[in-house]
């Protein structure tokens, strides 16, 4: 077998056993791995983003190619799952849409005006259909141009008004 290929395909899984994250006094989230002679700053990222909260996330160095992964975050000691979590929360800040006071359209984009759970909040969406990411029949994230999420964490609680401004793309 191509070898390159073995390696391509091995998942390296973390645990408290074989690695050790810690953070900096500037911040930042680092991981130690003995074995592989690595130390260096780490990115996280959910491999299942939607349905996996603490499970199956990725470990990624500066170059953002995966040093390993994290099978289950429950089996790390409360202290590196809480720095873990922390990381995870601004990486995947989605601020939760309350309501919907205006979305127009204008030359293929979409200008929303909403009040989520950190108040009044404006932004644009490109190409409505593919910026609308339905994760079951309830929960909904909306993507906008600058990448930024948003979710609804159910369609069927939101008023009336706000749910006839989206209905048509549901």
């Amino acid at each position: 077998m191509d070898q390159s290929f073995e390696n391509a395909v091995t998942v390296f899984y973390l645990n408290p056993e074989n690695c050790r994250f810690y953070m900096t006094e500037q911040k930042i989230l680092m991981c130690s791995i003995p074995t592989l002679s690595f130390d260096a700053r780490v990115f996280l990222a959910k491999a299942f983003p939607f349905e996996k909260n603490e499970e199956y996330l990725s470990v990624l160095n500066e170059e953002k190619q995966e040093v390993g992964m994290i099978r289950d975050l429950a089996v790390f000691p409360e202290e590196t799952a809480e720095l873990v979590r922390s990381e995870l929360e601004k990486r995947y800040f989605a601020p939760k849409i309350k309501k919907i006071v205006k979305v127009n359209e204008r030359f293929g984009f979409s200008y929303w005006e909403v009040e989520t759970d950190f108040g009044r909040l404006s932004f644009t969406v490109k190409d409505i259909q593919r910026s609308l990411i339905r994760v079951s029949e309830e929960r909904l994230f909306v993507v906008d141009t600058d990448g930024c999420r948003y979710e609804i964490e159910n369609v069927n609680e939101l008023d009336r008004k706000s749910y006839s401004k989206i209905q048509l793309y549901l």
